[in-house]
């Protein structure tokens, strides 16, 4: 089996960009997990012949439905935190669990990461086992609000700990 040429590579990375799941520098992305997914290799260049194809031709498809759904929704614009509840988390969702993850740091330190946290908090109050690295990948958009009220609950309760040990020093 031999490895795939660099115009294949940069033929892959091309309708990745072009149907947006490329994020530049960043190699936990949409792209990157669609590769691993496919053929368990983390790297694009490390595909072979076979798995080139196998990932065009799902980029290709992909590419096709999104234009599909692009004719049909064409005059109406769609925000970025309009979601339903079945489709997963939205960046700014995201953004708020780590906002509150990091003030959950400042008031209560730990040992331990805050990814490693946030992946305990999510096991423990929603049940879902998941990887420290991409934490939101398997929740839902009910799921992250949900997660987010917990985390105010945690952040506040972490806080009034830290103040009634100021008072007894």
């Amino acid at each position: 089996m031999y490895k795939i040429t660099k115009s294949q590579i940069q033929n892959l990375y091309a309708i990745a960009s072009k149907i947006g799941i490329l994020e530049s520098g960043n190699k936990d992305d949409s792209f990157h997990a669609l590769v691993y997914q496919m053929t368990n290799k983390k790297s694009v260049s490390d595909l072979s012949g076979m798995e080139y194809y196998k990932v065009r031709d799902r980029l290709l498809e992909i590419q096709g439905s999104d234009k599909n759904n692009d004719a049909k929704v064409k005059t109406k614009k769609k925000n970025k935190d309009d979601t339903k509840a079945t489709e997963g988390m939205t960046q700014g969702q995201c953004s708020k669990v780590w906002y509150l993850m990091y003030e959950f740091e400042k008031a209560s330190p730990s040992h331990a990461t805050v990814g490693e946290r946030l992946k305990g908090i999510i096991k423990r109050q929603l049940n879902i086992d998941v990887d420290v690295k991409k934490p939101f990948v398997w929740l839902t958009h009910k799921q992250g609000n949900q997660l987010i009220e917990i985390l105010k609950k945690y952040v506040a309760n972490a806080k009034d700990k830290s103040v009634d040990i100021e008072k007894v020093k």
